[in-house]
């Protein structure tokens, strides 16, 4: 992967713009200050990344719960990760003042499940999630060439993808599981760096085919990446909860 760096759910910048999945993962970034950017509907679809972003490679990892201790863990069975089983986190509303939450309130929401779909359409890589019903539920999740070299008219041959945007959710985890048993990568960054995570935070894990991964509430991540064998003539589905 690749990470290309400028640097709610929360959402940054890369301070990433960009995460490049090959047997490397990277990141990109530019020296000089940039503007904000607004996560409206047209920039998640066409973000107008600018030229000359620094990239910054990650070496990919298998996805274990060990070495997701902390991000997140391996999926099984998708049925593992509940909130009825308790096992699917859902944290806790904040105190805003002085008066406390009632007992054994402030956790009892619920999920929201549906499907997840990922397409490469020549260099670039977008996301779908038809679980939520918003304007913001479409993504340019990647690309598969720096943001000047990337074009559209082409067959998608991708051996790597340029991630250029993160998220956290504070509120609950969230799960992804391939509907059909292809593999896919991840790219992950700690709760603990909150709102100044940068790139040299994050972690790109491979998870293996017939697997899903489970992501704790807080845990800097986008989407799903996968090669462009496993989109081609339809979008990859997976379920996410």
């Amino acid at each position: 992967m690749k990470l290309l760096q400028r640097a709610s759910c929360r959402r940054s910048l890369c301070d990433f713009v960009g995460v490049q999945v090959r047997g490397v993962v990277s990141m990109t970034g530019h020296d000089r200050p940039t503007p904000a950017f607004i996560f409206s509907p047209e920039n998640f679809r066409r973000p107008d990344l600018p030229n000359g972003l620094k990239v910054r490679d990650i070496v990919p990892e298998i996805a274990s719960d060990d070495t997701l201790a902390g991000l997140g863990r391996l999926v099984h069975d998708p049925e593992d990760f509940t909130v009825a089983g308790k096992t699917f986190e859902i944290t806790k509303w904040p105190q805003l003042g002085w008066r406390p939450l009632d007992p054994g309130t402030g956790d009892e929401a619920g999920t929201t499940e549906g499907d997840f779909e990922v397409q490469w359409q020549g260099d670039f890589f977008y996301g779908k999630n038809l679980a939520i019903a918003t304007e913001n539920n479409e993504y340019l999740d990647g690309l598969g060439a720096l943001p000047e070299l990337a074009e559209t008219d082409k067959d998608a041959d991708a051996s790597s993808i340029h991630l250029w945007m993160s998220d956290y959710h504070p509120d609950g985890g969230q799960l992804f599981w391939p509907r059909q048993p292809i593999p896919f990568s991840v790219c992950l960054g700690p709760a603990s760096r909150g709102d100044d995570i940068k790139p040299e935070d994050m972690r790109a894990f491979h998870v293996p085919a017939g697997k899903g991964v489970y992501i704790h509430p807080g845990t800097w991540h986008n989407g799903i990446y996968v090669a462009p064998r496993y989109t081609a003539g339809a979008p990859a589905r997976f379920l996410t909860r």
